[in-house]
């Protein structure tokens, strides 16, 4: 995907946004919108591009201007949408450049409502059965029914400002479903938004690592339940489940319990890293590891009173006492 800014060339100027499905039930209910055109540019500032869309809504001709911000991860750019406060994330997932692009869009508002979109855009106002296929099979795996897909109706290019006349009579169904155009659009991704699931360590921390759709290679942790260690894995840079994480220490505070109080204390040799604690089960102590050296599994803690929390203590009669 894009790796290089020499590559943007590829996926430059017009595209049509043919059909698009979204979290959001009020944008189940467009079944009669427009076929929008887009326009990508470079932009004037490095590192950001223009997008240009133009659309038909309640019977006028529209044209709006987003800057779109590169990042550092393969086929992703960001952009913020001032009068929804909302940011906007979108990953490239499906491309060939010269024909369809498929996107998957994530929406946060400042009010923490969250939406996903997906959106099907195309080079002309039509799309081959086998793509708008592949379409239709990524919003299933985003978890979304073929319900929510809303195929877009071909009603010609506008004008900005000037009124759009509409059709006295609806167009059959099967010339609709052929006309319509895949487009990527920023005006649909106002209204989207269902709530970021709650995390569920229970079942969150046995996943498995899951890469996601897109292409980057960002370094992130997983819990692994069964040795009850956090250890790294490669994510693409959008979707994939909950088990994952930025750093160990959030990795290992999300998802250890007590029983890696049980675990053994394994030394091994590190640099750079925060100063640690592990609970010795043979004494019933929080103890401190020497400077330059790691815990190599879950019995991992960053202060005393973590340790204690999770672990307990032994009272000056040597009774061992449990933080709850």
């Amino acid at each position: 995907m894009w790796r290089t800014i020499g590559m943007f060339d590829q996926f430059l100027g017009t595209w049509h946004d043919v059909a698009v499905a979204s979290t959001n039930p009020h944008k189940h209910k467009t079944g009669d919108a427009a076929i929008g055109k887009l326009v990508l540019q470079i932009g004037t500032t490095e590192g950001k591009l223009k997008m240009t869309r133009r659309m038909q809504r309640h019977g006028t001709c529209y044209e709006i201007h987003v800057d779109y911000e590169l990042t550092t991860t393969p086929g992703r750019f960001v952009y913020h949408l001032s009068k929804w406060e909302a940011d906007v994330d979108a990953y490239v997932v499906h491309t060939n450049y010269d024909e369809y692009a498929i996107l998957i869009m994530s929406k946060q508002k400042i009010s923490g409502d969250n939406s996903t979109s997906v959106k099907l855009y195309s080079r002309t106002l039509a799309v081959r059965d086998t793509v708008l296929d592949d379409f239709k099979t990524l919003v299933s795996e985003q978890g979304m029914s073929e319900d929510t897909v809303v195929i877009k109706q071909d009603k010609g290019d506008c004008v900005p400002g000037e009124l759009v006349a509409e059709p006295s009579t609806p167009p059959e169904p099967q010339r609709m479903k052929r006309n319509l155009v895949p487009s990527l659009e920023t005006a649909d991704l106002e209204s989207s938004g269902d709530d970021e699931p709650l995390f569920n360590g229970s079942e969150s921390c046995k996943a498995a690592p899951d890469t996601g759709p897109c292409f980057g290679l960002l370094q992130r942790y997983y819990y692994n339940s069964s040795a009850m260690s956090c250890e790294l894995f490669k994510y693409g840079g959008c979707l994939g489940n909950q088990n994952n994480f930025e750093n160990e220490r959030e990795c290992l505070q999300r998802c250890r319990t007590e029983a890696v109080c049980r675990l053994p204390m394994v030394p091994q040799p590190c640099t750079g890293q925060p100063p640690i604690w592990a609970f010795d089960s043979s004494v019933g102590l929080c103890v401190p590891y020497k400077a330059g050296f790691c815990q190599g599994n879950a019995n991992k803690f960053y202060s005393k009173s973590e340790c204690r929390e999770y672990c307990g203590a032994v009272n000056d009669e040597g009774e061992l006492l449990r933080a709850n």
